[in-house]
């Protein structure tokens, strides 16, 4: 079993979104492969379902540069923000839970009370 150091926790989930989405033309059920290949390799089978390996393709998507302030959340926040369709207001909680340091519970207080439509 391979010990992923949390700092680099969310740059690898961001390159296996990046392979998972480069890869989907290609490779029939590349996310079903690709998460039982990173399953077996680091031993984490629930941070490597099909469901969290196709949040990290969204990841790639919807954040399709790797910037390092990415690192200052964990990927819970991720899942989080990316349940959100808009693409601005997506970026609106992104922006707030870096300048606020939130945690998760204060970004999903803040997504279910609409702080966004507020403004």
């Amino acid at each position: 079993m391979v010990i992923i150091n949390p700092k680099k926790r969310i740059v690898l989930f961001w390159k296996i979104g990046k392979y998972v989405f480069n890869k989907q033309e290609t490779c029939e059920n590349a996310i079903e492969k690709y998460a039982n290949l990173c399953s077996y390799h680091y031993g984490m089978s629930a941070s490597f379902s099909r469901e969290n390996v196709r949040f990290m393709k969204l990841f790639y998507q919807f954040f399709p540069i790797y910037l390092p302030q990415m690192n200052n959340l964990n990927w819970e926040h991720y899942v989080e923000l990316l349940k959100i369709p808009n693409l601005q207001e997506r970026y609106f909680y992104f922006r707030l839970v870096l300048f606020c340091n939130g945690s998760v519970k204060e970004l999903q207080s803040s997504i279910q009370n609409r702080i966004y439509k507020t403004i």
